[in-house]
């Protein structure tokens, strides 16, 4: 059975590994947990940290250049950045990766005689590299929109303009509109602007996790009428205040399996362990017992199938809904 994750940091290490001289990260370090975790395919973010964000165009460049490098020599990824590639490459034993963004502070930087322009030009040239996602913010306030995380009575709150024009940008190039990281007043004001689709790449349920990062009920409701997905996020934090396990992200699972439907769910594991390394103050102090890893994903699937989903909608669940989603929207 093939998994499709449709969140994942590990670019981060890459670019910082090699930018300490390290070589073919990918093959060497995570190839094999991706393998035997059963992930075929899998989502990758350029992610932008809180400490570069006075100089976010510099940080997106340096880990598109080292990621690209890496991605160039490994014998075990290929990278898909067209319909055409998904396809030709779909039955490979290799890792397919999609470029997806986390965050666009850094295009508030790019070339451009306006903010307008420098938003046009950012997403045509970042199409043509072959990007077909994007989080207008991570735990921040920015430029865009206000996201989970930001600063407390940081106002006005939800999308500016230029958030607007982004997600306008995005539909006309039929990307992703990812609405996790998104604060309450965010997604709402996605919800209200965008007519096509929307996905939760790697939230939860907030009602099992009361945490910001988690989807309301009616928001859940929101993405299924936009014909979209959630990824179940294995991160500890939202999958339980105190204990979280395996078994109650499956809790998850069934609570919005239950509510709209499996053809609405997908995984986004978000998982965090080659941060181990680095002084990067993101997911620190637990992790989710039975999940903390990629190698643990053949567990969960097992723990589904006990938990009563059949085998056509785990499969359905772990890869089919996101393929699908992305040959639908890279088509176009």
């Amino acid at each position: 059975m093939k998994v499709f994750d449709l969140h994942s940091d590990l670019f981060t290490d890459i670019a910082m590994r090699r930018s300490k001289g390290e070589r073919r990260i990918f093959d060497r370090l995570h190839y094999p947990k991706l393998k035997k975790g059963k992930v075929d395919s899998v989502l990758c973010v350029i992610w932008v940290e809180r400490e570069f964000r006075e100089c976010a165009l510099n940080r997106y460049i340096f880990i598109y250049e080292h990621v690209m490098a890496d991605l160039a020599e490994s014998e075990h990824a290929v990278v898909c950045r067209t319909f055409q590639d998904m396809e030709k490459m779909k039955d490979l034993d290799q890792i397919k990766v999609f470029l997806g963004l986390e965050g666009l502070t850094f295009m508030k930087e790019w070339s451009g005689n306006s903010t307008e322009a420098k938003l046009s030009n950012a997403f045509q040239e970042l199409n043509r590299n072959g990007f077909h996602h994007a989080i207008l913010a991570w735990n921040e306030h920015n430029f865009l929109a206000s996201g989970t995380g930001a600063d407390n009575g940081f106002d006005p709150k939800g999308l500016s303009p230029f958030g607007l024009a982004a997600i306008g940008e995005m539909e006309q190039l039929n990307w992703m509109i990812d609405v996790s990281h998104m604060d309450d007043a965010s997604f709402w004001d996605i919800e209200r602007h965008v007519d096509g689709t929307l996905i939760a790449s790697h939230s939860n349920a907030r009602a099992l996790c009361d945490h910001e990062r988690n989807l309301t009920d009616e928001q859940l409701k929101a993405i299924a009428r936009k014909q979209g997905l959630i990824g179940l996020n294995a991160h500890y934090e939202f999958v339980d205040p105190e204990k979280p396990t395996l078994d109650r992200l499956v809790d998850h699972a069934v609570h919005i399996a239950d509510l709209i439907g499996t053809e609405h769910l997908a995984f986004g594991f978000d998982f965090l362990d080659f941060f181990a390394l680095y002084e990067i103050n993101i997911g620190a102090g637990g992790k989710t017992i039975g999940l903390e890893s990629a190698l643990e994903v053949p567990n969960l699937l097992k723990r589904m199938q006990q938990r009563g989903f059949s085998r056509q909608e785990i499969e359905r669940i772990s890869y089919g809904n996101a393929y699908e989603l992305l040959k639908r929207l890279m088509k176009k």
